[in-house]
């Protein structure tokens, strides 16, 4: 199962500029998705459309909790993903997570 972001969660919402976005490499029940580089987007429409709004860097480590930056806060609704590779090659897109960038 590809990774997924569980904070913000689906019509969840951030606070401010900043907010500590917690993506996970999901798999319960399905196979591990094996990641050699990730980073998180934020853009106007899902599945990684639209306009990029901020995002991270590509990393190498293991998913993990990271902040992300210039984050809106106008009240408008955004769409965040995982942007991953995984070691065979390819880029690929988590499903979106919708929220609402508040003040």
């Amino acid at each position: 199962m590809p990774p997924i972001v569980l904070d913000p969660p689906n019509n969840g919402a951030t606070y401010g500029n900043s907010y500590y976005f917690v993506p996970t490499n999901a798999h319960a029940n399905h196979p591990l998705t094996l990641v050699a580089q990730w980073k998180i987007t934020v853009t106007t429409a899902q599945n990684n459309g639209g306009s990029l709004v901020t995002q991270t860097n590509w990393s190498n480590t293991p998913i993990g909790t990271c902040l992300l930056s210039n984050l809106p806060a106008n009240n408008g609704f955004y769409y965040t993903q995982i942007v991953y590779q995984p070691p065979t090659g390819g880029t690929f897109v988590s499903n979106s997570n919708k929220f609402r960038s508040q003040r």
